[in-house]
């Protein structure tokens, strides 16, 4: 990710330095947001070809939920045109790094708000399963997955979507595989999405 760096610090610079010019403004604008798709493509590849050591914690399952939809409430996908509903429980305990926690439920949110084209609504639901275990369902009102393509979802670059990188899923496939869980889907075209993952509960 180095030389990613090294250019876009470059080009910040010669922003500054340079004489404005529409035209030099428009193409420096340019190299700079592709710049930054480049470098969370890298950071997703880098994260799903050897996603880093857990480190694991007890975590209150519905509070660490909270706090990451009021972040992605804020998100520039999601604010002023989506609206989550969500059912959290109390008292949930499992046992999980937070960090690989967020980054599965950020990625199945930010799959949710490309799925939806203008407004629409996400469902961010836990449900427990006795003693054990606790689910997590997020679902979308979005145009859906063809069923000819479920089977190839989470696999590493495979995506439907203009600007998506085909990695999301295959982040959260791998994160959850480390928890002896998985991650199951269900999809109407037209209708929406629900991606659902069970953990441990401690």
């Amino acid at each position: 990710k180095n030389p990613l760096a090294s250019l876009a610090g470059s080009i910040q610079i010669l922003k500054e330095e340079l004489s404005y010019s529409s035209e030099n403004h428009k193409l420096m604008q340019i190299v700079l947001r592709e710049t930054d798709r480049l470098n969370s493509l890298v950071s997703d590849f880098l994260l799903f070809a050897k996603p880093p050591q857990g480190n694991l914690e007890k975590v209150k399952l519905g509070r660490a939920l909270k706090e990451t939809l009021e972040l992605f409430e804020k998100d520039a996908d999601c604010a002023d045109r989506l609206s989550i509903d969500r059912k959290l429980l109390p008292d949930i305990w499992v046992e999980m790094d937070p960090v690989h926690l967020r980054q599965v439920l950020w990625n199945l949110l930010l799959n949710a708000s490309e799925a939806i084209e203008g407004s629409g609504t996400i469902f961010v639901t836990m449900d427990s399963h006795g003693a054990r275990k606790v689910s997590i369902a997020v679902a979308d009102t979005g145009v859906g997955i063809p069923e000819v393509f479920l089977k190839d979802i989470f696999d590493p670059f495979f995506t439907t979507k203009a600007r998506g990188t085909g990695l999301g899923l295959s982040i959260v496939h791998r994160i959850l595989e480390s928890y002896a869980s998985r991650l199951d889907v269900e999809s109407a075209p037209g209708i929406g999405t629900t991606f659902r993952f069970r953990l441990n509960r401690v």
